[in-house]
Parts: C-alpha cells; structure tokens; sequence
C-alpha cells in the first residue's frame, strides 16, 4: 500500500514541478499534460537526489529550474512533440 501512494505522490509532486515549470519560461510551451508530468517526475527524482543536502525549499526551486532547462531542451531537439 505504501508504494501506492508514493506513486501518487510523485506523481501529483512531479505535476506541480513541471507546470511550475512552465509557467517560468517564457512563451507558450505547446506539450500535453503527460509530457509535463513526466519531465517533472524526472527532475523531481534527479532534483531530489542531487539537491537533496539543501533546505527542501532551496532544492525545490532548483528542481523546478532543472525541470524548465528540461522542458526547454526537450522542445528545442524535437523530444517533446505538441499535442
């Protein structure tokens, strides 16, 4: 059951971190619901285990910023496609 819910949570987590994302770059950013999850369960999981000896905000805003670079990059080599 625990696994469960740490699923749910990373997900929910990761949700947040790539809107978050989204909303500090600039211009529209034309990729679906899945794709900003998704970037943003990656960069919450690398975020989380190289930030993680900062204070949890300061490693908060460093993911979100890690997953910008990554929603950035993405569009830029055609990774990730609009929806």
């Amino acid at each position: 059951m625990g696994v469960i819910f740490s699923i749910i949570g990373n997900l929910i987590v990761g949700g947040i971190i790539g809107y978050l994302a989204r909303a500090v770059l600039p211009g529209a950013q034309d990729i679906g619901l899945p794709q900003t999850v998704g970037v943003g369960v990656i960069a919450g999981l690398i975020g989380g285990i190289v930030f993680s000896w900062f204070w949890i905000p300061v490693t908060f805003v460093l993911t979100v910023i890690l997953a910008a670079v990554g929603i950035s990059f993405g569009i830029k080599k055609g990774l990730l496609k609009p929806q």
